[in-house]
């Protein structure tokens, strides 16, 4: 265990965790940033710390035709003032491997690249610039797919730079792009709306580039009128909102059919805010789609004022369908969970791991102890082999540290009614009956321990569905094990039981991790855990579902009996979960 935790805390982990929190907060500070000063050297700093680079600098994509430079715009890692007097680099055949191919160049050592160097006066790096050997540079696209700039990383020591860290860089690069991109459209339609009445003899011009910045950001345009509630929508927007195109409806209607009813108010106030100030309206909110899908939209928007006068007419605005990135959000907070989870347990399985020790060695104790019966030698061999797997389960802290031990044959048979007998008692105190229908020699080859839990976790999720039912009701659960043998040989073990189902609002969930219907006894872990098992040997898990009257669950395991190759070193045949 004490090395468990060394590996754990080894410092290759610990850099995997900043690298994870670097990404987290340099996403999430950029997705609410609007200065670009400050969203450009955020990401150019990040990006410096995640490659190990020495210095780094932005370089906005300014070429034209008759070859004008690329604009340096951010320096990190490097005193600006060094780079100022330096000549701005042209465009050349390393140069428009990013800025005008659009593609990330890394290099081990750029001077022995065959286009290093091909451009007079100073055949490679100008007198006074930091020695570059190793390169990496990553273009910064848009939307549109136009190359808005280039990350250019350099340090004077060839090979620094890994794939790893060539991925690392691109995601910041997309993040900044995703940055950049909504500055700039938010910049360009807060002018353009604020000043649609004094500039109606640029009506046509501003029409059309409005249009354009809407096509590309995906957004759909509403105007509101005050006194009669009614909204008016362009197609795009109707298409969010699921309604017609300029079809009459008033924004109460409209609300109280699609939106959410936990964000209605959310919504409401804050258009009732910027009624009362005149100020910028934005609101994020889910609404239902007829598919009984949710959709997370973001609304802006700012007050019209009758002509002549201070008093507001009503609002104009745009909307766009922001499911995408609160997914990404939802993605990133759920990594950091999971990460703080995996330190959590670790430690736990620390903890508890002494007390297990002194356990086992008093059942050892007894067991070796000639004047212990028979029958209770029986009963602390039991216990013996039940602590064991606490050990286990300790040693793989909820599924978050590696299973080091090797694979070996098992009777699956045999491990099904040791689960079964281990929850016997609980059964028969719910009055649940339990049948097994097992073919002869059902065997595998894998983790005993893994399989054991597979198994167990399916077992107890079989009995809560009883005690989580409206009402507990007495009932059976039935588990049938047989051998399929066609272009995958393995085995197939159903549990079924006559339980309350599973609810259609959370099937689509209950293999993620920390969602449980159990409320105070549940950790959400279960079924995450099992399936890792599952797939980590290589198998499959399937489920179906039904409530009402009948009502019941049958969850379908596929694990494979296929042996690894006999001819590997013992270390490579041990199964690992993927990092």
């Amino acid at each position: 265990m004490d090395s468990a935790i060394t590996q754990a805390s080894s410092p290759a982990a610990s850099q995997t965790e900043q690298q994870l929190r670097l990404l987290i907060e340099t996403g999430l500070m950029l997705a609410s940033e609007r200065s670009l000063d400050v969203i450009v050297q955020a990401a150019l700093d990040a990006g410096l710390h995640l490659c190990g680079a020495r210095f780094g600098a932005f370089f906005y994509n300014s070429s034209d035709d008759i070859g004008a430079p690329y604009s340096l715009y951010k320096v990190s890692g490097a005193d600006s003032s060094r780079f100022a007097s330096l000549p701005m680099p042209r465009p050349s055949g390393i140069f428009n491997v990013s800025f005008i191919a659009q593609e990330i160049l890394r290099s081990d050592d750029i001077t022995l690249d065959p286009r290093y160097g091909q451009n007079p006066p100073f055949a490679g790096q100008p007198p006074g610039h930091p020695p570059v050997r190793s390169y990496l540079a990553v273009p910064v696209r848009s939307r549109a797919g136009h190359v808005l700039g280039c990350m250019i990383y350099g340090h004077p020591e060839p090979g620094v730079f890994t794939q790893a860290s060539e991925d690392l860089v691109a995601t910041i690069a997309s993040q900044a792009a995703v940055a950049i991109d909504n500055v700039r459209l938010s910049d360009s339609l807060t002018n353009e709306i604020s000043h649609v009445d004094a500039a109606r003899t640029l009506q046509r011009q501003t029409s059309d580039r409005l249009h354009q910045a809407l096509d590309a950001a995906q957004l759909g345009t509403w105007i509101w009128d005050r006194a009669t509630d009614l909204l008016d929508l362009d197609e795009r927007a109707a298409v969010l909102f699921h309604t017609a195109p300029h079809a009459p409806i008033t924004r109460t209607a409209l609300r109280q059919r699609i939106v959410l009813s936990e964000d209605q108010a959310k919504a409401f106030k804050s258009m009732e805010r910027c009624v009362a100030s005149g100020g910028l309206y934005s609101v994020e909110y889910r609404i239902d789609s007829p598919d009984g899908s949710q959709t997370w939209v973001s609304a802006s928007g700012i007050a019209t004022f009758t002509p002549g006068s201070s008093r507001i007419a009503g609002m104009v605005g745009t909307v766009q369908d922001i499911t995408a990135r609160k997914t990404q959000e939802s993605a990133l907070r759920q990594s950091e969970k999971l990460a703080a989870t995996g330190r959590l347990a670790a430690t736990i399985a620390h903890e508890i791991n002494n007390p297990l020790e002194a356990v086992t060695n008093l059942i050892y104790l007894s067991r070796t102890d000639p004047a212990v019966p028979p029958p209770v030698q029986l009963l602390l061999e039991t216990a013996d082999t039940e602590l064991a797997r606490v050990a286990q389960i300790a040693q793989q802290t909820l599924g978050f540290y590696r299973d080091t031990t090797l694979p070996s044959e098992i009777d699956v048979n045999e491990l099904l009614h040791g689960v079964v007998d281990l929850f016997a008692r609980k059964m028969i105190s719910r009055k649940i009956t339990c049948t097994l229908d097992l073919e002869p020699g059902l065997c595998i080859y894998g983790l005993q321990g893994e399989v054991r839990q597979i198994f167990s976790n399916l077992i107890v999720n079989a009995i809560d569905s009883f005690t989580f039912a409206t009402t507990i009701k007495p009932g059976g659960i039935h588990v049938r094990g047989r051998h399929l043998r066609g272009r995958r040989n393995g085995i197939s073990i159903l549990v079924s039981d006559e339980g309350s189902g599973i609810p259609l609002s959370v099937r689509q969930r209950i293999f993620s991790p920390f969602f449980t219907t159990k409320l105070s006894v549940g950790t959400g872990l279960g079924l995450w855990v099992t399936r890792g098992f599952v797939e980590k040997h290589g198998g499959s898990i399937r489920f179906r579902t039904r409530v009402g009257d009948p009502a019941g669950t049958i969850f379908r395991v596929f694990l494979p009996a296929n042996s690894p190759p006999t001819d590997l070193p013992p270390e490579a045949l041990a199964l690992h979960l993927p990092a």
